[in-house]
């Protein structure tokens, strides 16, 4: 058993492709194809069935996989503890994200991090958070950043970021004081992110705790895109909630309008989400140290 062969195997799995995994892996697709050959023909088993319409993993396959990754965080973790007796760390940093992190607090984390550590890598994707969780907990990700918790014996979260939602709406609507009762809003059009989302989780226990649902509204548009929602909010084609740091030039320059809504909980945290099943690489152990400790203070105040 090579290591190629357990790193293609492995790369296939991530990526879902063989065309993928050999330009992840700067080789030939033929070459991949060959050292799993190999690598199933050494082990006695299937382990990626090719019949599917996806690449997907055989049972066999999925068990195989959680060593496999293991076996590549030990070869890291050794290559690691010689690039650190040299003072050369290095190496890949793999991210899932949902929409705020991303857009708004992983890039002061990014560039924090590679201020200390300029020769590490990042790769960054975007999920929304229910997704995040999924794949962390499938092990195709060892990181995600989001913004809804969804409890799991498997899972650890670290909080790094306090949010608050707040109510936005175009300046052609005008409510008496910037803070309002929810009541205050039946009956108005709204524009909502979609299932799966962290913010629409938190709006909707949040109203499930005042015996409300979102049908209190008037009609819903459904949209997964933040941009979109902000730019149709300012057309008065509905009210929103949306993180307060999303909004911030917006409300400053007259844009959108923002209010509280006194009586309801929209607070939350946003998280670092990793596996509890997992042994990370020393330098994926570095950027959960880094995450812990960030001091957002010195970005916003």
């Amino acid at each position: 058993m090579e290591f190629k062969q357990i790193e293609s195997f492995v790369t296939v799995a991530q990526k879902k492709s063989f065309t993928k995994a050999a330009d992840t892996l700067f080789m030939s697709q033929p070459a991949v194809t060959s050292n799993i050959q190999k690598l199933e023909k050494e082990l006695g088993i299937k382990l990626i069935d090719r019949k599917a319409k996806n690449i997907t993993l055989t049972e066999g396959g999925n068990i195989f996989y959680r060593y496999a990754v293991e076996m590549i965080n030990l070869c890291a973790q050794a290559e690691y503890s010689l690039n650190e007796y040299n003072n050369n760390i290095k190496g890949t940093i793999e991210i899932y994200a949902s929409t705020i992190p991303e857009q708004y607090l992983l890039p002061y984390i990014v560039k924090g991090f590679n201020d200390i550590y300029p020769l590490v890598l990042f790769s960054i994707r975007h999920k929304d958070s229910k997704e995040v969780v999924d794949e962390i907990l499938s092990g195709k990700i060892n990181f995600g950043f989001v913004g809804a918790k969804y409890p799991s014996e498997a899972l650890q979260y670290i909080d790094f970021y306090d949010d608050t939602l707040v109510l936005i709406a175009s300046p052609q609507k005008n409510y008496i004081s910037d803070s309002i009762t929810i009541n205050k809003l039946a009956g108005e059009k709204i524009i909502i992110r979609e299932e799966g989302s962290g913010t629409r989780h938190l709006i909707e226990n949040a109203l499930k705790k005042k015996r409300l649902h979102l049908n209190m509204f008037k009609s819903e548009i459904i949209c997964d895109s933040l941009e979109s929602i902000k730019k149709m909010v300012a057309l008065d084609l509905g009210i929103s909630f949306v993180s307060d740091i999303a909004v911030k030039c917006e409300v400053t320059s007259g844009y959108l309008n923002k209010y509280t809504i006194e009586d309801l909980d929209l607070h939350r945290h946003f998280s670092l989400v990793f596996s509890n099943n997992r042994n990370f690489s020393p330098v994926e152990e570095k950027f959960k140290d880094f995450v812990r400790s960030w001091n957002w203070d010195q970005i916003f105040h």
